[in-house]
């Protein structure tokens, strides 16, 4: 364990937290890896791999990453331009002779790289993200670039582009000599080691997670369909466990030399783009690496969208941090998820020394606990005794600061004004020494820290289609 004293107590309520989001949020599972100076911290799996058959989630099960493979594909074009058989510079035509003469050839490699090259989206007919249709093999891609990819002039503005990932997993096809699949095998799967980790569908162990759909128009989930994807590999295939994926993207942090140059994981992590997340803050771009801030602090790293399947890695390249959440519902909020962790764990690495006296009395206060009007979790996170209301999308957003005042009551710094700053909350304590409830400016009951039937389902009913 990285030597962060407050670091084991943080993980083990971010795995709660965790835990209680899916099921409040009713994702039929989830799945969580961290990895800090290198080293798998956590790796937790909650909820159903499959909501139609009840299957246990566990952490070796594999998603579909879907544009993660962005950063998969960037990293393994850094390590082409690390070796000298690449240039950022380059037109693609000049690797892929099919493009020759076409908008799409005369795209540099680092406007594909970093969704700079004003391509279509994903072609004019999206029909195979709806599974209505097969997703493009080379011959339809090339086709779509013989028909013009251009919808803004090149390095213009940011727009994000399935088709222009698909064209660079057709250079690297080029210059490795093999096909997409293999170089990503050759390229990073092999030099570390990974078992569950592969460009698409066909290879790699472990089993596969059942996608769902999302809650936005029915009651119940559908287990939707996960194919194969052609020649956009590049851009929306691949397929990971979470602690396999934090140990790719920690390739891109300052601490690991492993694959590429430090030049060049400067270069990918450089914002080129500024864009809007999808939580609506300030975003970033560099080269295959979304980027945006948490509490002061650039992440770089990516998110993905698959069908049934939403995921999110978070990379602190200077602090040697990794976050991944993956999720087997299509409206799952991973981003949140993922961001919540982290300023979790952030709690433990920004930590100061704190008496142990004074840890072992604020600690002595944790629970989880709830009444009509709510629901609180008390734990002690970086040195403070803070409540938190695990049914807001951000844990640390608006949280009340508590100082004991014995054993027997705590003093409420509230969050805001309408809360109840200044008062005293009262512990009563069973024998055993647990708080069992809170009165005075409090009125809560102790309850379990995530329902019961969370750990039995996923949070709601499914079907496989007809």
């Amino acid at each position: 364990m990285p030597a962060y004293p407050s670091l084991p107590h943080a993980l083990d309520y971010a795995d709660r937290w965790l835990a209680y989001r899916r099921w409040r949020l009713r994702i039929p599972g989830v799945q969580v890896a961290v990895r800090i100076d290198g080293e798998l911290v956590l790796e937790r799996a909650h909820g159903v791999a499959d909501a139609s058959t009840g299957e246990a989630l566990t952490p070796a099960h594999r998603f579909r990453i879907a544009s993660h493979s962005k950063a998969l594909a960037a990293i393994a074009t850094m390590r082409l331009v690390d070796d000298g058989r690449l240039r950022l510079d380059d037109e693609a035509q000049l690797h892929v002779t099919a493009l020759r003469g076409t908008d799409a050839g005369a795209l540099l490699l680092r406007e594909l790289l970093s969704h700079g090259g004003g391509a279509v989206r994903d072609g004019d007919d999206v029909a195979f993200w709806h599974l209505e249709d097969d997703f493009p093999d080379a011959d339809r891609l090339l086709g779509i670039a013989r028909a013009g990819v251009s919808r803004v002039p090149a390095s213009t503005e940011f727009k994000y582009s399935n088709i222009g990932f698909g064209l660079l997993g057709l250079v690297i096809e080029a210059v490795t000599g093999r096909s997409y699949a293999d170089a990503i095998e050759a390229l990073l799967v092999e030099p570390l080691g990974l078992g569950a980790t592969s460009a698409d569908l066909g290879t790699g162990s472990g089993p596969l997670v059942a996608g769902h759909s999302a809650l936005h128009s029915h009651e119940g989930r559908v287990v939707l369909g996960s194919p194969s994807t052609g020649a956009l590999a590049a851009a929306t295939g691949a397929v990971a466990t979470a602690a396999e994926l934090t140990d790719l993207l920690r390739t891109v942090a300052d601490g690991d030399d492993r694959l590429l140059d430090a030049a060049s994981r400067r270069r990918m992590r450089q914002q080129l783009w500024t864009t809007t997340a999808r939580d609506g803050g300030s975003a970033g771009y560099g080269l295959g690496m979304m980027l945006r801030t948490i509490d002061g602090r650039t992440w770089a790293g990516h998110g993905g969208a698959w069908t049934g399947q939403a995921t999110r890695t978070l990379v602190d390249a200077e602090r040697d941090v990794v976050v991944t959440v993956l999720t087997n519902a299509i409206d799952a909020p991973a981003e949140e998820l993922a961001v919540g962790i982290a300023r979790i764990v952030g709690t433990a690495l920004d930590a100061s020394s704190t008496d142990v006296r004074d840890l072992d009395l604020a600690r002595s206060f944790e629970g989880a606990y709830a009444s009509i009007w709510g629901r609180v979790d008390v734990v002690e996170l970086g040195g403070r005794l803070l409540a938190i209301a695990p049914t807001a999308p951000d844990p640390l957003q608006a949280v009340d600061v508590l100082t004991p005042e014995g054993d027997d009551r705590v003093r409420i710094a509230a969050a805001t004004g309408m809360g109840s700053g200044h008062e005293h909350a009262i512990a009563e304590r069973d024998d055993d020494g647990r708080v069992v409830r809170w009165r005075g400016a409090w009125r809560m009951d102790a309850v379990a820290p995530v329902p019961a039937d969370a750990t039995a389902e996923g949070g709601a009913s499914a079907a496989r289609p007809a």
